[in-house]
């Protein structure tokens, strides 16, 4: 090893005085950061045009409330299961469709409640809020009773009530749309 002692200060190399900037900057550094602008200018062309794009197209939409009812429907049908457990969730399954095609929170509502409020399916058209009550109705005593026999008959009946009233409904609240959407274009012209 080197044992001599080293002095700092003398260490330190010294500066040339007068350096010019050019020869800091040279005549690449130009091209760098024109690059770079280009660059970033076609980085944000290409979010735009995604942006733009994105917003084009149109949203890809689920099944709809009837179609996702049909189907719990067929599925029940298929499964059969006895009258208190078919009733029960064929009343979960109209209660939902009410809730998400009508906004009736018949869902979120225990029968009590829902046979005590005033305006209970006030958002279905008149006609069809009898036998939407009825049918919920029925449902209730059938899922409130004790275990009942195992009746098929009865439970195909209630399914198929339940699929020709959620048909009903919803080709209601289409036709219901649809005049409100004739009802906005005779008011824009």
């Amino acid at each position: 090893m080197n044992d001599t002692p080293v002095n700092i200060p003398d260490a330190i190399p010294t500066l040339e005085a007068d350096i010019p900037a050019e020869a800091l900057a040279g005549p690449g550094m130009l091209w760098y950061v024109l690059g770079g602008v280009i660059l970033l200018l076609l980085a944000a062309a290409v979010a735009l045009l995604l942006w733009w794009q994105a917003r084009r197209r149109p949203a890809v939409l689920g099944p709809s409330p009837l179609q996702r009812a049909m189907e719990e429907l067929t599925a029940l049908e298929e499964e059969l299961p006895p009258l208190r457990p078919c009733a029960l969730r064929l009343s979960l399954l109209l209660r939902s469709y009410l809730a998400g095609r009508a906004q009736d929170p018949a869902l979120f509502e225990t029968q009590e409640e829902f046979n005590q409020r005033m305006d209970a399916l006030a958002t279905l058209p008149v006609a069809l809020r009898p036998a939407t009550r009825e049918l919920l109705e029925e449902l209730a005593a059938y899922k409130y009773a004790g275990e009942t026999a195992s009746d098929s008959t009865q439970s195909r009946a209630l399914i198929e009530r339940s699929r020709e009233l959620l048909q009903q409904l919803d080709d209601a609240q289409q036709a219901a749309e649809a005049a409100a959407a004739r009802g906005e274009e005779d008011e824009d012209a």
